[in-house]
């Protein structure tokens, strides 16, 4: 097997394990007892939340929150279900929530203290700029930390249909075939 083929055939089975190792996904087999789902109404309107009771071969057992009887679902009813898979913290919103505001308002202090006292009409850009960015990265950083406090659930898009990788080798004159094959 020379160096390309070999290489081909590293980056034929990386790609294969990337896509199987995707978590925005997950399958109907993960489901236990006491996870939190969100199931969208048939007729529209709020989501709803429940606790996964069982799961068999065609249902989804669930029990809504503050409901007394549970809820036997078809599982071929069932299109955009999502599942709680751990918590996030927000650090990114803080970060850009308190960005914006420090920014404009740095800018427009160091864009006018780097003028004459007398010059009514004098505002600096360059000076504008750098106190933008630098007010910027101050503020947002101190909204970063606090959005670390604030932890939200991540939820899972959960697929009935499971995923399959296959690959396939079939040797040709001193050559090597590799087919890949992905279905979702």
């Amino acid at each position: 097997m020379t160096i390309r083929n070999a290489s081909w055939f590293i980056g034929v089975f990386l790609a294969a394990s990337v896509a199987a190792a995707d978590d925005t996904n997950a399958s109907l087999s993960t489901l236990t007892p006491g996870d939190q789902v969100r199931l969208p109404p048939a007729g529209g309107g709020k989501t709803l939340r429940a606790a996964v009771e069982g799961v068999t071969a065609d249902e989804l057992i669930v029990r809504l929150q503050g409901g007394a009887e549970p809820l036997h679902l078809s599982l071929t009813q069932l299109h955009n279900l999502e599942v709680v898979r751990g918590h996030r913290s927000e650090w990114r919103k803080g970060a850009v929530i308190a960005f914006v505001p420090g920014a404009l308002i740095f800018g427009l202090i160091g864009g006018v203290v780097a003028c004459d006292i007398g010059d009514v009409h004098c505002f600096s850009f360059g000076s504008a700029a750098a106190g933008g960015l630098i007010g910027g990265v101050v503020t947002g950083s101190i909204g970063a930390l606090v959005g670390l406090a604030f932890k939200t659930d991540r939820w899972v898009k959960v697929d009935g249909r499971k995923p399959q990788v296959s690959l396939m080798l079939s040797p040709a004159r001193g050559q090597v075939r590799v087919g890949l094959s992905l279905s979702f």
